[in-house]
């Protein structure tokens, strides 16, 4: 395997099935060069630390979902639409992403100070604030959601959460019908 690009995709995707399948705490720098046939001098290389490879892991798939996010958040004044188009694409990267789903949701719930919860802190404030930009656009059309644009995101975000984790452990097949139930469930509360 040559040492460029190659080399560090492939130790990025060897370190998110160690992380992902064991915590970020439970995988040593030794086992990821042992699997991913390098030394520890070229993970350094790559990564300067552990941490700063687990880093570039939520830096590349991060950047990935908060695009998807941002997409399916782009107010079209049809709240109902916004939230099932942000669930369904979700759900899509958690399918099409299951390792990094999992390692996501180990950082986000980490102790707090913790390398792990320090590497994913940054994700999901951006996340919950791509959310909270919605409800606020939405507010001005529904007077009723105005100053509550925090928690409608943050309870959005446990909502996308739950299911995410719930999908890519296989607890549940969702189809867009029961997707379409769900939001529409949710929305009953903001609306109620």
């Amino acid at each position: 395997m040559d040492e460029t690009g190659g080399t560090r995709e492939h130790i990025l995707g060897i370190a998110l099935g160690l992380f992902a399948g064991r915590g970020y705490e439970a995988a040593g720098v030794q086992e990821i060069v042992s699997q991913a046939g390098i030394t520890k001098p070229t993970l350094y290389y790559h990564f300067k630390s552990k941490q700063g490879l687990l880093e570039a892991i939520v830096a590349e798939y991060g950047a990935v979902l908060a695009e998807t996010t941002r997409k399916a958040a782009a107010y079209n004044h049809d709240l109902v639409t916004n939230l099932t188009s942000l669930f369904r694409e979700t759900m899509k990267f958690a399918r099409g992403n299951p390792d990094f789903y999992r390692l996501m949701m180990s950082l986000f719930s980490a102790p707090p100070g913790t390398e792990a919860f320090l590497a994913g802190t940054g994700l999901r404030r951006q996340l919950v604030g791509i959310l909270e930009e919605l409800f606020t656009a939405a507010s001005r059309d529904h007077g009723n959601m105005k100053r509550r644009q925090k928690i409608y995101a943050e309870t959005f975000m446990g909502l996308l959460e739950t299911f995410g984790v719930l999908t890519v452990n296989n607890e549940i097949s969702l189809d867009d019908h029961l997707s379409f139930r769900i939001v529409h469930q949710y929305m009953h509360g903001i609306f109620s």
